[in-house]
């Protein structure tokens, strides 16, 4: 074998190695380990028991909406009526709550069918209309502030003593909802990874006409992957009643944005077929921690969305990078 050939075996090598590196989301993680261990130099608070607890339990709601927004890219796909998803579903449960108790189980299910709802008004303009993904939900968006504006434009309604118990609940140092979007996350890679819905959804990403041609019914699929994403952030919007005590019209401001840059950053391709739930999880703590770290060291807000655009642009660029190397 020629020196020409071992060179471009190892090129090859090296590009499989970096994509399954940054596609499993190592740079993220490396990224997560670099702010914890300087976090721990530079702030006493930031590595008790209480702060680390409060850090997943601030993590839970953007968790589940970078979830959601992750089985939709996968699909070569964009929600970005995830985070007024979230604000539609915790209004409407501490409407129908009521500050009863016994309501709870009733505005769960409404909130749950709203915004699986809103999923498949998504799925259809998408996949039926051929509206491309970001036009369509990017007007969902608007059509769901626009309607909030009007019914409630100041908050509304009480979550009553059942969630804000779920909210308070701990096993030993951990909080209950914290426990419960950990399963939440098993379930969904095991979606992913272990069924035919999950290769299917893999496949659509990757090259839609060859899965068409496989015997994958892509417009079923696709609708499908908007519903789940809609469960979630309706799933969010619950948490986020829960820990408002009532319907907060400003909930769930930025999501949409926020949990596609922690797909971003976590590996996933913008283009469909690419990335992993470990990745994503790590950028969802990446952005958590930065909050928290800034806040304890006293940095301003400002800077923060200064740091989250410039990781945005590297992750999306890292993207691109690896791509054309592949190639």
């Amino acid at each position: 074998m020629t020196s020409a050939a071992l060179d471009l075996r190892s090129r090859r090598r090296a590009a499989q190695v970096l994509e399954s590196f940054l596609a499993s989301g190592g740079a993220v993680w490396l990224l997560v380990l670099v702010l914890v261990l300087t976090a721990t130099v530079v702030s006493d608070d930031f590595a008790t028991a209480r702060n680390l607890a409060n850090v997943a339990r601030q993590a839970v709601v953007l968790s589940l909406v970078a979830l959601g927004q992750f089985i939709v890219v996968l699909t070569g796909g964009v929600d970005l009526s995830l985070g007024m998803s979230v604000r539609m579903t915790a209004i409407a449960t501490a409407v129908v709550v009521g500050g009863v108790a016994e309501w709870t189980l009733p505005a769960v299910a409404v909130a749950l069918g709203l915004g699986m709802m809103m999923g498949v008004i998504n799925g259809i303009v998408i996949t039926r209309l051929n509206v491309p993904p970001f036009i369509a939900t990017f007007g969902a968006l608007a059509v769901i502030q626009g309607v909030m504006l009007i019914v409630a434009s100041t908050p509304q309604g009480r979550s009553g003593s059942l969630l804000g118990d779920l909210w308070a609940w701990q096993v030993g140092p951990v909080h209950g909802v914290v426990l419960l979007t950990l399963a939440i996350w098993l379930l969904v890679h095991l979606a992913l990874t272990r069924t035919v819905w999950g290769r299917h959804i893999y496949a659509i990403g990757g090259d839609e006409r060859v899965a068409r041609q496989s015997g994958v019914d892509v417009r079923r699929v696709r609708v499908s992957a908007y519903v789940v994403a809609g469960a979630l952030a309706a799933v969010a919007g619950i948490i986020t009643a829960a820990r408002a005590g009532v319907g907060d019209p400003n909930a769930g401001f930025g999501l949409e944005f926020e949990s596609l840059a922690a797909v971003v950053v976590g590996g996933a391709s913008l283009g469909g077929g690419r990335g992993r739930t470990i990745g994503i999880l790590g950028g969802v703590l990446l952005f958590t921690l930065i909050g928290n770290v800034f806040n304890l060291v006293g940095v301003d807000v400002w800077y923060q969305q200064l740091l989250y655009g410039a990781l945005i642009l590297i992750g999306a660029a890292a993207y691109v990078g690896r791509d054309r190397y592949g190639r």
